[in-house]
């Protein structure tokens, strides 16, 4: 059974920021598929600002359910989360540096061979799943500070998600 996680990194300068009323700041995390590295490493994070980040992961949960591909690009620089359908209820997810890799996925990797492009391929249920569970943690840190923080974008898209998966629970 392949293993799907995300985890977000809310360390100390996140959780000042929360208190200060900046609830979208840069904030790590690391998406892993089993043993692959989608985003960050073991010892690392991907940072990007929280909020867009959460949309995004969710938009490309909600494309995967409905075997769509999905592009997150990142704006910061050139680095782009791609969602693309791999059949038999399956998702392949690869992080890519370049304009070139997100549309040829046998250009990943050969422009940047000091940047590995990490892709694997995950149940679409268990990364559905492991990305509702994420924005749920993502929503639940930042109303300790603000209640009604992620209602306007963030908290719409996780209740979709969960519809689609089959339960409503928070």
């Amino acid at each position: 059974m392949t293993k799907v996680s995300l985890v977000f990194d809310f360390d100390d300068r996140a959780h000042d920021a929360f208190q200060q009323g900046n609830v979208d700041i840069s904030v790590g995390a690391r998406l892993q598929v089993d043993q692959t590295h989608i985003l960050g490493s073991s010892d690392a994070y991907t940072r990007d600002f929280i909020e867009p980040y959460v949309i995004g992961l969710l938009e490309g949960a909600l494309a995967a359910l409905t075997q769509e591909r999905y592009v997150y690009d990142y704006y910061i620089d050139a680095m782009y989360l791609v969602f693309e359908p791999a059949g038999d209820g399956r998702t392949n997810l690869a992080f890519c540096y370049s304009e070139e890799a997100v549309e040829n996925p046998d250009y990943r990797g050969e422009q940047s061979p000091k940047l590995p492009e990490p892709e694997a391929v995950a149940p679409t249920q268990a990364l559905a799943e492991a990305i509702a569970g994420a924005a749920q943690t993502y929503l639940d840190t930042i109303r300790e500070y603000d209640p009604d923080a992620g209602s306007e974008y963030v908290e719409p898209l996780l209740d979709e998600l969960r519809e689609r998966l089959g339960g409503t629970e928070k």
